[in-house]
């Protein structure tokens, strides 16, 4: 999920960094709906300012064995993979619907917001384009509020998203002896291992002539 530098400051910290729409690599993000009518394209794009200015998102997979998602979000394997527990709580974590299209809804002209409801908002916030379903993505929305001076928002870790591994990319310099010297007070014990590309399949797995490190909790 990230260069390799970055990888100790994330497990010092014990924080994310908050991604922002705008900042966001689809530029069909948050826009699943059809917005081919003038009003629907109004009401999205109201919308669409809203959010980028409110809300922000930590993008989350199922399968950290994919080597196209290393590629792409991992600086080609150099980087770092965190695996977290995280709450199941539905207003915490939502997972991604992908379609082959835009969402049609028709529009109710005597309605408020022409029909345009919460269950509707809650559809578009987790539709994207099928062929993102390669990342099997969660999304943790999470509303954006003090700023760092830096200019970026952070999301702590906690009992809600937990961290449980580091995993190290193939071409990852950096060592399990590092990573565990970075991780102080963890609620919950952290397993530290090497990653490499499979022999038999197109698959990221574990290297196991690396030895794995395993943080005790405090």
């Amino acid at each position: 999920m990230t260069a390799q530098r970055w990888g100790p400051v994330i497990l010092r910290d014990r924080r994310l960094k908050i991604s922002r729409l705008e900042e966001l690599n689809d530029p069909f993000e948050l826009l699943g709906a059809s917005i081919g009518e003038a009003q629907m394209r109004w009401i999205m794009e109201t919308l669409h300012e809203h959010w980028s200015e409110t809300l922000g998102m930590i993008c989350l997979s199922d399968n950290w064995q994919s080597p196209v998602m290393w590629a792409h979000y991992a600086e080609k394997h150099h980087g770092v993979c965190f695996g977290f527990d995280v709450s199941d709580r539905p207003e915490l974590i939502n997972k991604m619907d992908y379609t082959p299209d835009r969402l049609r809804h028709a529009l109710q002209h005597t309605d408020r917001l022409l029909g345009v409801n919460e269950a509707l908002l809650v559809q578009i916030l987790r539709t994207k384009y099928v062929d993102w379903s390669y990342e099997h993505e969660y999304r943790l929305f999470t509303n954006l509020k003090d700023r760092e001076p830096d200019g970026n928002y952070y999301f702590d870790f906690g009992p809600d998203v937990e961290l449980r591994e580091v995993i190290l990319g193939a071409r990852c310099e950096l060592t399990a002896q590092l990573m565990a010297s970075e991780i102080k007070n963890s609620p919950a014990p952290v397993e530290i291992f090497k990653a490499r590309p499979a022999f038999d399949s197109f698959r990221i797995v574990r290297d196991e002539k690396v030895p794995a490190i395993t943080v005790d909790a405090s």
